[in-house]
């Protein structure tokens, strides 16, 4: 699913009480992992504040997201163009390597895509 359709249809807090009920996680674990506190979290699920970039990113991390995904969902960033979950989760974790693994992964990639293109 576009995270775009996705967020015609969903605010940030129920989006974010459905991710710690399908990890079943309460609030206090969510701050925990993400050392946001307890208020701010219960604040947000409530509907009465939200979130800065520090503690959205920090939200991000505990959740294993990229945190552009949940700027997103949070309204901080534009939908994605033409950019699937899938797409932005590898530029996630890609971005993460080393620039040598980082360069296998291209490398790969694009002799993938060349064995495709030959078939």
């Amino acid at each position: 699913m576009l995270i775009s359709n996705y967020l015609m249809t969903v605010s940030f807090s129920e989006w974010l009480l459905q991710e710690l009920e399908y990890r079943e996680w309460t609030q206090a674990d969510l701050s925990r992992k993400s050392g946001v506190s307890t208020g701010q979290i219960t604040r947000v699920v409530n509907g009465q504040r939200g979130l800065g970039k520090n503690s959205l990113t920090a939200i991000a991390k505990a959740l294993e997201y990229p945190p552009e995904k949940v700027y997103r969902i949070a309204g901080f960033l534009p939908p994605a163009i033409d950019l699937n979950e899938e797409i932005e989760t590898i530029l996630h974790e890609v971005s993460k390597l080393p620039k040598t693994d980082q360069q296998e992964v291209l490398a790969y990639i694009r002799m993938k895509n060349n064995l495709r293109k030959r078939k």
